[in-house]
């Protein structure tokens, strides 16, 4: 599993370590602080450019479309995913 976070230092809170100890419970991670966004505007830009590519390439077939079913489902999936035993 892999997060990336674009914050601001003063967002750095509790809140923030907690979510990160919930989401990798008991497992080893890297942390890697960088402040150089020129790297991230350039995978920013690069992974737009592989969406339009493939849109382009193959219409709307990679994409699903979010409306009022798609919402109803994935609440279904997550409850049960989450359901507790």
């Amino acid at each position: 599993m892999q997060a990336t976070y674009n914050l601001n230092t003063d967002e750095l809170n509790i809140n923030f370590l907690n979510s990160i100890k919930e989401m990798f419970k008991n497992k080893n991670i890297n942390i890697i602080i960088s402040d150089n966004h020129q790297e991230y505007d350039k995978n920013h830009k690069n992974n737009l450019d592989m969406v339009l590519k493939d849109y382009q390439k193959n219409g709307d077939k990679n994409f699903i479309e979010m409306n009022d079913e798609f919402w109803k489902d994935s609440a279904k999936r997550l409850i049960e995913r989450h359901k507790i035993s």
